[in-house]
């Protein structure tokens, strides 16, 4: 049945007509290996999202009022992976082939690109796991998680956000984690406060707080494996604490430069009022040593040069490590 109404996907032409399309309890919206010439936004009711495999139907997610199912099949024309069966009473919204292309020819062609190259990844991804699981589970869904961020994020409050059912689905086909795998894991991110999980207006997200976390634990799963750890974690207190008074001085005298932040090595001891200079000097050298700062000669004085962002990342390891270290079930 159509209802002529105005679409919401603005395409500077006439308005478009809208299709809704119900479907009872048990009957399937679209099958595996159908051809994808259509997307549906749930507008009612709850639809479960299911995979064959030698051991049977396994299911993956289930999406609710406000998801988004077959928008893969629509961006790169291939078959439906997964098949989609309502659970109940369900009426969706569906967006065709046509609608959805004259949207897109209005979106600007570097958005389109990345959108391609996505899915591109994604369906490369899931031939590469047919024939090879993941060793490292826990870090196959951190980086999926940090490969869906830039596509499907949605900022909620002042957090980024990911559709709990995108993740799970997704996390299937990428890196074979059945739904039950892929709660427990996000369970652990969400015990480690790496992620949160919360409700919004009746959809179920997985909240990214701090996206620089997400990666540090994704390089402590890593140097975990090579049975390694962070180097910064060698780094004693005496050395963060002089760096952290580099950057503090820095916020008032210091220079922006393309080799990163500058500051006079005078400008620091006068403001630090340091009488041993060669005190400073020991540890100056301490830090270059580390490779935290870099030391220029400037003029009868010495230039420090530094990265902002490398304090941060020294403070954010020894914030995060022992929660990233937590053995948990």
């Amino acid at each position: 049945m159509m209802h002529s109404s105005r679409n919401e996907l603005k395409t500077g032409k006439r308005p478009l007509q809208q299709q809704y399309r119900s479907f009872n309890a048990g009957e399937t919206l679209f099958s595996e290996g159908s051809a994808g010439r259509e997307l549906f936004i749930i507008h009612e009711g709850r639809v479960g999202i299911y995979k064959d495999t030698p051991d049977g139907r396994v299911e993956l997610a289930r999406v609710e009022k406000g998801g988004i199912i077959g928008e893969m099949s629509l961006l790169d024309t291939l078959p439906r992976s997964a098949t989609v069966v309502a659970l109940d009473r369900v009426r969706t919204v569906v967006i065709g082939y046509a609608q959805f292309q004259s949207v897109m020819q209005a979106v600007p062609v570097w958005l389109q690109s990345i959108v391609k190259i996505v899915v591109s990844r994604l369906r490369d991804a899931n031939r590469r796991v047919d024939r090879t699981a993941l060793r490292n589970r826990e870090r196959g869904l951190v980086a999926l998680i940090k490969l869906l961020l830039p596509v499907f994020r949605r900022e909620i409050g002042s957090v980024n956000a990911l559709p709990r059912d995108t993740v799970l689905v997704e996390a299937y086909y990428v890196c074979r984690l059945r739904k039950k795998e892929t709660e427990q894991l996000l369970g652990n991110l969400e015990k480690r406060s790496i992620v949160t999980g919360f409700e919004n207006d009746g959809v179920n997200y997985i909240g990214v707080p701090d996206s620089e976390v997400l990666g540090l634990f994704e390089e402590y799963l890593i140097l975990k494996d090579r049975r390694q750890t962070f180097k910064e974690v060698a780094i004693p207190p005496e050395a963060v604490n002089i760096l952290s008074n580099i950057v503090y001085v820095a916020q008032k005298l210091g220079q922006e430069t393309d080799e990163g932040t500058s500051l006079l090595k005078s400008a620091l001891a006068e403001d630090l009022s340091l009488n041993d200079s060669g005190q400073l000097d020991k540890q100056l050298l301490d830090l270059r040593r580390r490779n935290l700062v870099n030391l220029l000669p400037a003029e009868n004085d010495t230039a420090v040069i530094f990265r902002k962002a490398t304090l941060g990342r020294i403070k954010k390891i020894q914030e995060w490590l022992p929660r990233f270290s937590l053995e948990l079930q």
